[in-house]
């Protein structure tokens, strides 16, 4: 990214967070694999697990931009693999984008739900052992809540697996409660992940 499209992203988003300022958003619960602190990730391959591709797109490339102005290398899977409301990715064709552009991890983000909250870091469910079971379960809800003013509350669950392992490295779940609008509450979630990933040495340190 240009040193001037970097300033005026860093810019957007800053407003963005500043104006959901208004609303109620959070971290309520991390998991971290105590091994891997401190140890940056490198390329990451992104998957929103949503059936509004349009929402989709955006909160896997706000994901991307922000990774890449932390100095981590990142596709989307809105790019490369496609999809239509309805259907899933299947494991090999995730592991084949996976191979072609040597990514070390995963990041996948779904919604909990409204009025949910699923506690994956207290049990461990089985679900959460390995990427594409996190991905399938993820299925179980796809539609992104309503936003538009009105009282609202919703959970998104975010969770980053190493490719070799398929094992989680990190997870935490962002509570939202009545944000302005989708585009602000996407860029509380990223936000917050991005920090979390950053506390945990997850991102390269700044030059």
């Amino acid at each position: 990214m240009r040193k001037f499209e970097t300033t005026r992203f860093m810019a957007a988003l800053a407003f963005a967070i500043v104006a959901c300022s208004g609303s109620s958003a959070r971290m309520i619960q991390t998991h971290m694999e105590e091994t891997r602190v401190g140890r940056p990730i490198k390329d990451v391959l992104i998957i929103a697990i949503l059936d509004n591709q349009e929402i989709r797109v955006v909160l896997e490339k706000h994901f991307q931009d922000w990774l890449k102005v932390k100095g981590v290398d990142a596709i989307i899977s809105a790019d490369l693999l496609p999809m239509n409301a309805g259907t899933k990715l299947e494991k090999e064709a995730i592991a084949a984008v996976v191979d072609k552009y040597e990514n070390d991890t995963i990041l996948i983000t779904r919604l909990v739900g409204v009025e949910a909250s699923e506690v994956f870091s207290r049990d461990r469910p089985q679900y959460f052992f390995n990427y594409y079971g996190f991905y399938n379960y993820g299925l179980a809800y796809v539609t992104w809540p309503t936003v538009y003013g009105e009282k609202v509350k919703f959970s998104v669950e975010t969770a980053l697996y190493d490719v070799k392992t398929e094992s989680p490295i990190w997870a935490g779940e962002s509570q939202l409660k009545n944000p302005k609008t989708t585009g602000l509450a996407i860029g509380q979630v990223v936000d917050m992940v991005i920090k979390e990933l950053e506390k945990n040495g997850l991102l390269p340190k700044a030059p």
